[in-house]
Order: C-alpha cells, then sequence, then structure tokens
C-alpha cells in the first residue's frame, strides 16, 4: 500500500468532481473558497479562467500547503465568522465540508458574513454531510460531535441569510460510506492509503455524476436576493 498523501491528485474524488460541476461557467468571476486544504478547488478554478481567486482556511498548515500547490492564487489564515473583504465583491462564494465543524449555533451568522461580500444575484455552493441514519451511524466523527444537516435545517439557516436555493441535491451512497470508514482507518493507524483505492473511486464516481439519488452529502447552489445585512 502507498504512503498516505494530502497531494491534490491522491485525494481527489468524484465528490470534489460534483462540487467543480456544479460551480459552473466560472470565466472572469470573482471566487472566494472557504476552507481551501489543499488547494484542489483553487487549482481547478486558474484552469477554468476565474478572473481572481482567493482561498482561506484556519488552519496554517493547509494555507501553507495551498500555496505551494497553487502560487498564482491568494490564500489567507480566517474564518468565515471573520470575513475580511470588501462588501459585495466576489461573484462566487464555495464553501465545501465546512459549515459542520463550525461551532454550533454560528451557522446563519456565517451565512450572514458570506451575503455581505457577496456581489448582488451571487451565488454561493456548499457542500455538507446529510442527516440519514445509514450517514451517521458509520461516520466514526459523528459519535464526536461532527454534525449532519436535514435539508429543512439548511433551508431554513440560508433563507435567514438572505439566500434563495437554486439547486439542492443529495449524492453518494454505499461505496462513499465504506471509504470514509476505510480512510479513517488507514489514515490515522496505518499512515496508508486505502486499499482497493481504484475500484472504490470508479463506484463513486457512479454515486456522485451518474446517480441522481443519494444519501451521504448535500450539495446545495443558491443565490443572494437580500442585501439587508
Amino acid at each position: 500500500m502507498e504512503k498516505y498523501s494530502n497531494s491534490i491528485k491522491a485525494r481527489f474524488t468524484a465528490r470534489h468532481q460534483k462540487c467543480i460541476n456544479l460551480v459552473g461557467n466560472v470565466k472572469r468571476k470573482k471566487i472566494l473558497n472557504i476552507g481551501c486544504y489543499n488547494g484542489w478547488f483553487e487549482q481547478m478554478m486558474v484552469k477554468k479562467g476565474a478572473k481572481e481567486i482567493v482561498g482561506i482556511d484556519t488552519n496554517e498548515k493547509f494555507i501553507i500547503m495551498a500555496q505551494k500547490n497553487v502560487p498564482e492564487v491568494k490564500f489567507f489564515k480566517m474564518s468565515v465568522l471573520g470575513l475580511n473583504f470588501s462588501k459585495e465583491y466576489f461573484d462566487l462564494i464555495t464553501m465545501f465540508d465546512v459549515i459542520e465543524h463550525l461551532p454550533k449555533g454560528t451557522e446563519v451568522k456565517a451565512f450572514k458574513g458570506i451575503n455581505k461580500i457577496l456581489k448582488a444575484n451571487g451565488k454561493v455552493v456548499v457542500s455538507t454531510p446529510n442527516n440519514h441514519f445509514l450517514a451517521n451511524i458509520l461516520d466514526p466523527a459523528w459519535y464526536f460531535g461532527h454534525r449532519h444537516y436535514k435539508e429543512e435545517q439548511l433551508k431554513k439557516m440560508l433563507g435567514k441569510s438572505g439566500f434563495k436555493i437554486e439547486k439542492m441535491e443529495k449524492r453518494g451512497g454505499f461505496f462513499e460510506m465504506i471509504s470514509a470508514i476505510l480512510l479513517y482507518i488507514f489514515k490515522w493507524i496505518f499512515r496508508r492509503e486505502v486499499p482497493f483505492k481504484k475500484f472504490l473511486e470508479q463506484k463513486r464516481d457512479k454515486e456522485y455524476l451518474v446517480n441522481k439519488n443519494g444519501f451521504m452529502t448535500i450539495f446545495i447552489k443558491v443565490v443572494a436576493n437580500e442585501k439587508d445585512f
């Protein structure tokens, strides 16, 4: 088995590709990605011709790694709860698997902060774990406070923050679930890549990019329709 790697190539999955597909055309757009990790999203946005890309994260090690991977992008250590950008600056803001890690009860504050720096009719794309009994009980982190959300919870939070839902989908199933469990085991115990990785990735491709019904991850695309915050 190969040694575990945080490289973009090693960590990129169908779930990431689904995020990229959902943002659509980004040419000449100003983009903020909240929770940059290793810079995978920023790298793809550079390739797709975005005008300006900014990545932020609260983990300084991730900022350093992302900057090394994508030197043409600006990266800053910053929290979504303390955004320091001009009002109505960005055309698109993305936040993939971030809100479940925020302090409980601060989600609306985070979304309102995002709305302030988003242009009128700007878009926000979010992904987060789905609150489904299988997704919950088979996520080891769920037992330690890793939150999962229901669609209605997210709709209510986003509505309070001045957003209108444009698209909401649930993707990922059995093979995403198995891959996640194996990742915890092999990353943290053995520091090795998951066995049968290629086979699992092929199955996950279908769960995220072909099948329309899933239960692991919620993907949401919203548009800013209120700017009174």
